[in-house]
């Protein structure tokens, strides 16, 4: 059984790959920083937006990821004990 190669640990938290992906989340970090001050009197709606471009500018500097936050998930590797082939192993017919 073979298993696919595990990506190196330094990618997994990298999410804007590209220059023209930084540009554009600069780009949106700037939107949402200008919709941020335009509703100065309504804080509700004004702190989360500023958040939001915070993030994104943050993102789009160092290349990080605000869904870094979220817990991620980890499934452990199950052992296939039917001997039944299955999407993950390579099927031979």
């Amino acid at each position: 059984m073979t298993h696919p190669p595990a990506i190196p640990r330094r990618w997994t938290r990298v999410c804007a790959v590209t220059p023209v992906e930084r540009v554009l989340r600069a780009l949106a970090a700037v939107f949402v920083g200008a919709f941020a001050l335009s509703m100065g009197d309504n804080l509700w709606c004004a702190i989360p937006a500023g958040i939001c471009a915070t993030l994104l500018l943050v993102g789009a500097v160092t290349g990080w990821c605000p869904t870094a936050l979220l817990p991620r998930r980890v499934d452990a590797p199950q052992e296939n004990t039917l001997g039944i082939p299955e999407a993950r192993q390579r099927i031979d017919v």
